[in-house]
C-alpha cells in the first residue's frame, strides 16, 4: 500500500506486560489444578449413575457404577476455560486442534467420540471418527478442521463420548488431566472487514455501544440502528455539539462496539466473547469527512471491555484528521490486559462541534509490528493514497 505517514503521540492507559495466553494463542483450557472444584464440567448427556471430582489435584476423576453404559461428558455451557469464568463463547479462531490428556483404569481399548457444541445454535460437531482411548493416560490430539468460523469462533461445550463397554470393561474409571488447545496461531486476524458478503450484510454484528444519541438515527439503544454498511465500509453520521461547547445543540462523540465478528442477534451475548491475547498491534483505517468542509480533527480512541466486569482500556488516543482521507490508525495492544477476555472492542470518538461523517473499512490484528508503527507507543496515522481493493 502507498501511503504517506505521520507519527502522533498515543497516550497509552498504562504499559503492563502481557497477559498470559490461553485459547488463541495456543495454551491449557482446563487442568484441574485445585482440589475438590471440577471447574463446571459435568454429565452431559446419558448414564445418570456417575460421580465426577477433583480429589487429586490436576485430575478430574469419572467414576462409572451402571456397568460402563454410553455417557457423555463436557465442561458447562458458560464456562470457556478454568482460568476466567466470563461466560460465553470460547475463541479458537486460526488454531489446528484440541488436544485431551485422557484414560482409564480397564484393561482394554473402548470407542471415543470428541465434540464440540458450537455457535449461536449450539451445533453438535464431532471433531473426528470414534478414537480408541486405551488404559493409562495418553494424549489425543483432535482436528478443529470441521468447524467453519462461525462455530470455530463461538464454542460452547467441549466434550466427550465413551461408547457403551458394558460388554467388555464394565465400570471404569476414566481421568482426565488436561485440556489444552494447539496448533500455529494466526499473525494477522481481520476482526471486520465490511466487505460485501461478509456476516451481518457488511456490518459483521459491530453495534452502537454508550453515547448512543451521537449516532444520527439510532433509536437510543444499544442495536446497529443509525449504521450501514456499503462499499466494503461501516458507515455512520456522528452529530456535533455545535460551535458553543457551553450551550451544546445535540450529542456528540459516539462509541461503537465489535464482537467477534458474526452476526448481531438482538443481543452482544453471541459475539462474546473474543480472544486477542495473540496480538500486539490493531489497525483501524478510517476516514471522516465535514459534508460542510468543516475540517480540523476529532480524538479518536480505540478502546477495550474485557472481563467479567467489563473493564474499560484504552489502546490509545489521537486526533483523527477530518478531510475525507482514508487513514491506517495502528495502536500497540501492551497496555490492555486480560485480550484473552474482550467483552466488546470498539472506536469512541471525542466530542466535535459538526456533524461528521465516519467510516471504517478494516479492523485488523497482528503479531509483527506492522511496517508503518515507528516507535512502540505510538499510534500511526497513515493516509492512504488509493483505495481498497
Amino acid at each position: 500500500m502507498n501511503c504517506k505517514c505521520s507519527v502522533l503521540t498515543a497516550l497509552l492507559a498504562s504499559l503492563a506486560l502481557c497477559s498470559t495466553s490461553f485459547a488463541q494463542s495456543p495454551g491449557v483450557l482446563y487442568t484441574w489444578d485445585g482440589a475438590n472444584n471440577i471447574e463446571d464440567w459435568k454429565r452431559n448427556f446419558g448414564d445418570p449413575n456417575v460421580t465426577l471430582d477433583n480429589n487429586i489435584v490436576g485430575e478430574l476423576t469419572i467414576t462409572e457404577s451402571s456397568g460402563g453404559l454410553e455417557t457423555s461428558y463436557s465442561d458447562g455451557a458458560n464456562r470457556r476455560l478454568e482460568s476466567s469464568t466470563a461466560s460465553g463463547g470460547l475463541d479458537l479462531t486460526g488454531l489446528d486442534f484440541l488436544e485431551f490428556d485422557l484414560g482409564h483404569n480397564g484393561t482394554g481399548d473402548v470407542d471415543v467420540q470428541f465434540y464440540v457444541q458450537a455457535s449461536t445454535g449450539f451445533t453438535f460437531v464431532t471433531l473426528a471418527p470414534d478414537v480408541t482411548v486405551s488404559p493409562g493416560v495418553s494424549t489425543y490430539q483432535l482436528p478443529l478442521s470441521n468447524l467453519n468460523f462461525e462455530q470455530q469462533v463461538y464454542i460452547r461445550q467441549i466434550g466427550f463420548t465413551p461408547r457403551d463397554h458394558s460388554g467388555t470393561e464394565g465400570n471404569l474409571v476414566w481421568t482426565l488431566e488436561e485440556v489444552r488447545s494447539a496448533g500455529t496461531p494466526l499473525s494477522v486476524r481481520d476482526l471486520a472487514t465490511h466487505d460485501v458478503g461478509s456476516s451481518d450484510g457488511g456490518l459483521q454484528g459491530v453495534f452502537a455501544n454508550f453515547d448512543v444519541g451521537a449516532i444520527a438515527g439510532n433509536d437510543g439503544g444499544q442495536n446497529q440502528t443509525g449504521l450501514s454498511a456499503s462499499g466494503g465500509s461501516l458507515n455512520w453520521t456522528d452529530l456535533g455539539e455545535g460551535p458553543d461547547p457551553n450551550n451544546p445543540v445535540g450529542p456528540s462523540g459516539a462509541a461503537i462496539a465489535y464482537g467477534n465478528g458474526t452476526v448481531w442477534n438482538g443481543n452482544s451475548f453471541n459475539e462474546r466473547l473474543t480472544d486477542l491475547s495473540n496480538y500486539n498491534y490493531v489497525t483501524y483505517r478510517v476516514s471522516a469527512t465535514d459534508p460542510n468542509s468543516g475540517g480540523g480533527t476529532v480524538g479518536f480512541q480505540p478502546y477495550y471491555q474485557t472481563g467479567s466486569g467489563f473493564t474499560f482500556q484504552s489502546a490509545g488516543f489521537v486526533d483523527l484528521p477530518i478531510d475525507g482521507a482514508v487513514h491506517e490508525l495502528t495502536f500497540p495492544l501492551a497496555g490492555v490486559t486480560d485480550r484473552t477476555n474482550v467483552q466488546f472492542s470498539g472506536i469512541n470518538l471525542a466530542s466535535h462541534a459538526n456533524d461528521i461523517n465516519i467510516s471504517v473499512d478494516l479492523v485488523r490484528y497482528s503479531i509483527p509490528e506492522p511496517s508503518s508503527v515507528a516507535l512502540f507507543g505510538l499510534a500511526t496515522v497513515c493516509i492512504v493514497m488509493r483505495r481498497k481493493v
